[in-house]
């Protein structure tokens, strides 16, 4: 629940729910670009899109850094209750700042907490990172988490054909344990363009 500041309040709160300071021009990309993109999350939860209809067209603002993915490539099922709630909230905080480009202000803290929540909630979503230019972290790209127990054959996390030179993977791959001849590949590719 988004508390009278505009906190999200409920799960633990980290550094992962800020935002950083960006040039207001940027920020007013950047609040486009998550809004709507929340707007599509829902709209599609609430079958408001009717099967076989095109995509959404979201044009990707040059301040985002990498691949965001197209605006419908999440599943449905990781729209749990709680994550709409939260992008219902969170929108309901941003909805004045998305329709009012005059009232971004980059230090506003309010602003931030609100824009980072979302962020975060849309990563959870669609199962990728959507990082912005400057910030210290990855570009925006695909993330593959595969935990396992025991390892006595092959575990691969991702496994590809053909893979373009500008895809970005986060992937995290681990077992307890590897058990003798047992192999962990985290990325294997046939070609990579």
């Amino acid at each position: 629940m988004i508390n009278s500041m505009g906190i999200w309040e409920g799960t633990a709160v980290s550094d992962v729910l800020g935002f950083p300071v960006m040039a207001a021009s940027a920020l007013t990309q950047a609040i486009g670009f998550l809004y709507r993109r929340a707007e599509v999350v829902l709209d599609r939860r609430a079958a408001r899109r009717g099967p076989g209809e095109a995509e959404p067209s979201q044009q990707i603002p040059a301040v985002v850094a990498g691949d965001p993915g197209g605006v419908l490539d999440f599943d449905p099922g990781n729209v749990t209750d709680e994550r709409a709630q939260r992008l219902e909230e969170l929108l309901e905080v941003l909805g004045l700042y998305a329709e009012q480009d005059s009232s971004v202000d980059k230090q506003d803290e309010r602003l931030r907490r609100a824009m980072g929540g979302l962020r975060n909630v849309l990563e959870e979503v669609y199962q990728r990172r959507i990082t912005f230019v400057g910030e210290n972290r990855p570009s925006s790209g695909r993330r593959i988490v595969t935990k396992v127990g025991d390892v006595q054959g092959v575990s691969r996390a991702l496994k590809a054909r053909r893979v373009s030179g500008t895809a970005s993977f986060d992937i995290e791959h681990t077992a307890e344990v590897v058990h003798p001849g047992g192999e962990m590949t985290s990325a294997e590719f046939d070609e990579l363009n």
